[in-house]
């Protein structure tokens, strides 16, 4: 978790379950090239532990903290800005050599470099596989040797309210390893973070920053969440959020194996917020030319765009393929002695786009 305002965000196609307990992601089925073989374990028929120190026994060295360097430039200077976070170790390749950590993918974005560290205190560089914006999930790799623990993913559908629920992260980026504890307060909140809205699992376990991408495990010992977000306002307690196991599990395989998450479409703009609620294009990537730079999206389907919010809302609504009716007032820029603005047409322009997959 990074600090922010309002909520703060520290924060597979389903896979088929062998009977050795295991899914394999990426194998190679007799056609085309052979891919790179990912085993991602999911629980089968666990046990219950009977006290919090034997799960934490059992899965606190599948949890990691991550460490980024990223570089800014402000007033003509560049500077190296850290950042921290929590991951887990979810999987790991057929020669054991390569393991697979998800975290979130706001830990790591903008990151030129990304550090993993153990519970034991061994440290690795570590490889960005690819990342999911919407979903807030991101993969990374590690090369190691020797054999790791490797967390057991648990089916969120399951999970009853009240239940114990122990998170195990790095808090505040230097307190590693920190468990804490606490129960299932409500599942399916559909929760604005940032500028997505997700649905997530409300606990009142602890999380602070730097638990990001931290592992939420249940008294069997499976990972039934990904730390994501806590409530900030001073008068609230104990209204923390993470990403279910089932939705994280199927992003995180998803990118393992295709690098994109099937469903996620783009309309190839870019947009920003302005002032009096106005969302408008800052860039096109050509795909549909009846955009135009600066045009302001009042409407896609008939839903008005009054922010960031609603824009990705509208967008996450489509489908690959789908032709939306878009709503627009075309703008240009205008430059006097207070400096640069933006003048929008006052009669409409109306056009059909057509979404497509974001990454292909």
């Amino acid at each position: 978790m990074l600090r922010s305002s309002g909520i703060k965000v520290f924060a597979v196609c389903a896979a088929v379950i062998a009977a050795s307990g295991f899914a394999c992601i990426g194998c190679n089925d007799g056609a085309g090239e052979r891919v790179t073989r990912v085993t991602s374990y999911v629980s089968i028929d666990s046990k219950v532990y009977g006290t919090t120190a034997d799960v934490v026994n059992a899965v606190a060295d599948s949890v990691v903290e991550i460490r980024t360097e990223s570089v800014t430039t402000k007033w003509g200077m560049q500077y190296v800005v850290s950042g921290a976070g929590s991951g887990v170790i979810v999987a790991h390749d057929a020669d054991f050599s390569t393991y697979y950590v998800v975290t979130n993918n706001h830990v790591i974005a903008g990151a030129s470099q990304i550090h993993v560290s153990l519970r034991s205190g061994e440290e690795y560089d570590a490889t960005l596989i690819a990342t999911d914006v919407r979903g807030d999930i991101a993969v990374v790799s590690i090369k190691e040797k020797q054999t790791l623990n490797v967390a057991v993913w648990g089916n969120s559908d399951d999970l009853r309210i009240g239940e114990d629920l122990i998170a195990i992260g790095n808090p505040l980026g230097s307190l590693g390893g920190t468990v804490t504890k606490g129960i299932l307060s409500a599942t399916e909140r559909a929760i604005a973070v940032g500028n997505h809205t997700m649905t997530l699992l409300q606990t009142d376990t602890a999380i602070n920053p730097g638990n990001s991408g931290g592992g939420l495990f249940n008294m069997r010992g499976e990972l039934v969440g990904v730390v994501k977000a806590k409530t900030s306002d001073e008068e609230v307690e104990g209204i923390c959020f993470a990403i279910p196991a089932n939705t994280a599990r199927t992003i995180c395989d998803e990118l393992m194996a295709d690098g994109v998450v099937a469903g996620r479409v783009t309309l190839g703009i870019e947009v920003a917020y302005g002032a009096d609620s106005v969302v408008y294009v800052t860039e096109t990537d050509g795909t549909n030319a009846d955009f135009k730079l600066y045009d302001r999206v009042y409407s896609i389907n008939g839903k008005q765009i009054t922010s960031l919010l609603a824009f990705n809302d509208a967008v996450a609504g489509l489908k690959p393929d789908e032709s939306a009716e878009v709503v627009v007032y075309r703008g240009t820029v205008q430059s006097s002695i207070f400096g640069m603005s933006l003048s929008f047409d006052t009669a409409p322009t109306t056009f059909a786009v057509t979404a497509r997959q974001l990454g292909r």
